[in-house]
């Protein structure tokens, strides 16, 4: 059996010495280890024998549980073969981060997955990615995939062997009429990917190149099989790092590409980060990099080259990035008076001069702002953290514009705009973020988590119509089972009750005197008798973990969610401020009167929608971040369940990105914040157990007297099952494969 050990240990495994049921509860005295422990009967599961460790398919596991889940999925890690790092669940993929180079990513492994169905070939994502091109093929049924995890897990380059396979199967289909052949279109799609990284992506303490938002890539493919044209959508780019960064952690990668290119000193750029307060980390120095930046600033340049971008506008980028730094060094003071003043104008001057602004308008926006009054203006001066803010929402505005309309520019070069997409189907490939829950979660882990309850409950219905086929291709009746829905408590989050978490934000966001404690106690009030959302309990720092003094949060500081992953608590310091996408009219008028060609087109009022996303005809909502991102979320499962939907779920094994170190505690948490544990659950109380007829006849036979050898497969099964004295109940016979409670085939 395996022993439940508390959340360092996990589960151990042990043999029951006995049982003791003489105080109204079950409970167990069981050898573990060489020691005994006495146990409740909830914190011992079955256990498979050890000739079932490494099994392929989690589904051929006798008992499946989270603990047996576990450790097969360690025992195929840490085993010789460099395919251990994938596990499948029915159809469902486990990828554990191996760290290391691995030898089956080549052309060769590629063509052996070419055609061939899931479980004939050992777990892979090119047996994902083939067959939902096939099925896409062979149905025009549009497929998609959904890669999650925590950062540093996998999930980016997950999703570059997806593209990488998709390549090789279409080079040589061709579709009529295309500026760009199939080939070129699947070519592309993996180059851009640097570019994609370089402004996108971050390094952290957890994860080299971790990817700082949400991507939703759509392929059209005709019924053919060719790559018409492709576009990708983004989600919550973590804009704040612009300006700050945690201790030990980074900016996004563009900035050192430019302090490390050959170039830098054309661009007015020193190669000292240090030099640059957006460069340095909350550890007051910049953080020494890991990557080849010279390097990959060339790469960089090369893919802008090639997604069309003109060389005047590349430079005007260059000089944008270049002056994005500067910005940062902008010194702020403080005047007798108290208002705030430039004490070095030579900062404000070389900003200026690489933004392509006037020297006064950026020096107006950022000391001072404009009231209207009745038919008159009048200048209100800022205090210096006043101004420091207004400095920094400036950059996050530039950056997040910037990173808007560099996939404007790919999703060009991507997709014709005179191409007919009549009858192609859609391959799309999510990579997401995985559930997080830290010692203090703000509005952003909200976002993030919400997107997780909705991708949790899509799951959960493309897992019951995937186990639906499944019985079906064998021939067999589905038994049906129950799941617990989680609709309230995406109701209660985002939900059209004026009550909801995002509706009441949007409405404090609009009134001019609320702040962010009169939200939280309004929420919690309204929202009292909710079983998901409560106010929080003593807590030490507000997270789960966090070491120190034990400390209370009032109802103005924070609330709870019960997630299906667990319960997090949110603090709501600041989350109005966060909500409010603004950026004040003086340096919205600032940046629009630029001569940059780059800058003149993000700013100017026509063109903001299209860059950002925002909502067209002047909405009310329109400006709150919350409802922009609900709606953008809305769109993504409104495609997502147009889908057939596969996932692969990557697993970070330990946080110190070592090859073969497999932390059971980090495993187990994201196997359950994943949805993997319910998986089990729901399977668990269907068949669960899955074994080809032949696997039985190779076990059993030899056993069996002459004239049972002699039966074929299926009824020869029977005789088994039937001479083992199981209840009908207890299995079904599909046309190849026996389905058994779980359990029931000890």
């Amino acid at each position: 059996v395996w022993v439940y050990g508390g959340e360092e240990e996990c589960y151990a495994k042990g043999q029951v010495l006995s049982l003791d049921d003489s105080k109204g509860t079950v409970s167990y005295r069981i050898k573990v280890a060489g020691s005994t422990r006495d146990v409740r009967a909830d914190s011992v599961l079955k256990a498979n024998k050890d000739r079932q460790d490494g099994e392929m398919d989690n589904t051929f596991l006798r008992e499946l549980n989270e603990a047996s889940l576990l450790h097969n999925i360690r025992v195929r890690y840490n085993g010789a073969d460099d395919g251990g790092c994938y596990t499948v669940t029915g159809h469902i993929l486990i990828a554990v981060n191996p760290f290391r180079d691995l030898s089956i990513y080549d052309e060769k492994q590629i063509k052996r997955y070419l055609g061939r169905p899931i479980g004939s070939e050992p777990p892979h994502i090119y047996a994902v990615a083939d067959r939902m091109y096939r099925l896409l093929a062979s149905t025009n049924e549009s497929q998609a995939i959904v890669v999650s995890g925590p950062s540093g897990a996998g999930k980016t380059e997950t999703c570059k062997l997806v593209l990488r396979h998709l390549a090789y199967v279409t080079k040589d289909v061709t579709a009529a009429g295309m500026s760009k052949s199939s080939m070129e279109l699947g070519s592309l799609l993996v180059m851009t990917n640097p570019l994609l990284e370089a402004f996108g992506n971050a390094e952290t303490v957890l994860n080299r190149n971790s990817s700082r938002f949400g991507k939703f890539t759509q392929i059209h493919v005709s019924r053919k099989g060719a790559i018409l044209g492709a576009s990708i959508q983004t989600y919550l780019l973590e804009s704040t790092r612009v300006v700050s960064q945690s201790a030990n952690e980074c900016n996004y990668h563009i900035f050192y590409q430019l302090v490390n290119s050959p170039d830098m000193a054309k661009h007015q750029i020193s190669s000292d980060a240090n030099k640059y307060t957006y460069l340095k980390s909350a550890s007051g120095k910049a953080t020494p990099r890991r990557g080849m930046d010279a390097k990959e600033f060339t790469v960089v340049s090369e893919v802008i080259d090639s997604i069309g971008v003109s060389n005047d506008v590349k430079l005007a980028l260059i000089s944008t990035i270049s002056g994005l730094l500067h910005l940062g060094n902008i010194k702020l003071s403080e005047n007798p008076n108290g208002d705030s003043y430039v004490s070095d104008m030579s900062e404000l001057q070389l900003t200026s001069k690489l933004l392509s602004t006037n020297e006064g308008l950026l020096l107006q926006g950022l000391c001072s702002r404009t009231m209207k009054l009745k038919g008159s203006e009048m200048q209100i001066p800022l205090k210096p953290h006043e101004a420091q803010n207004s400095r920094n929402a400036l950059a996050k505005a530039i950056y997040s514009k910037i990173f808007s309309w560099i996939i404007q520019q790919i999703n060009s070069s991507l997709m014709d705009p005179n191409t007919k997409l009549d009858g192609s189907g859609i391959l799309g490939i999510l990579d997401i973020y995985g559930f997080e829950n830290f010692e203090k979660n703000s509005l952003e882990q909200l976002f993030i988590n919400f997107t997780n309850e909705q991708l949790h409950q899509h799951f959960a219905i493309s897992l019951f119509k995937t186990e639906q086929e499944i019985y079906a291709s064998e021939g067999i009746v589905w038994p049906g089972v129950d799941w617990e829905d989680n609709s309230e408590c995406l109701d209660v989050i985002a939900g059209k009750a004026p009550s909801s978490i995002f509706n009441t934000l949007t409405e404090h966001s609009r009134l001019p005197k609320s702040n962010d404690g009169e939200m939280t106690e309004k929420l919690l009030a309204d929202q009292r008798k909710s079983k998901y959302l409560f106010p929080p309990k003593l807590g030490k720092h507000g997270g789960p973990g966090g070491g120190g003094k034990a400390q209370r949060l009032t109802n103005k500081e924070a609330f709870v969610i019960s997630h299906f992953a667990g319960q997090v608590i949110y603090r709501t310091e600041g989350w109005l401020r966060k909500n409010t996408d603004t950026l004040h009219e003086d340096l919205q008028l600032c940046m629009s009167s630029s001569t940059s060609p780059l800058l003149a087109q993000m700013f100017s009022v026509g063109t903001i929608n299209a860059i950002t996303g925002g909502s067209k005809g002047g909405s009310k909502r329109a400006g709150f971040v919350a409802d922009k991102y609900a709606r953008q979320l809305d769109e993504l499962m409104r495609t997502l369940r147009c889908t057939q939907s596969h996932f692969v779920r990557c697993i970070k094994p330990n946080h110190e990105q070592k090859p073969r170190v497999f932390k059971d505690k980090l495993v187990l948490d994201q196997l359950r914040n994943s949805g993997m544990v319910d998986a089990v659950r729901l399977l668990s109380a269907g068949y669960s157990t899955r074994l080809p007829f032949n696997t039985l006849e190779k076990q059993f036979k030899p056993l069996c007297p002459a004239k049972f050898q002699s039966l074929p497969p299926a009824e020869f099964c029977v005789a088994l099952l039937t001479a083992f004295n199981l209840s009908r109940t207890d299995f079904l016979l599909g046309l190849t494969k026996a389905f058994f409670k779980s359990g029931k085939l000890a």
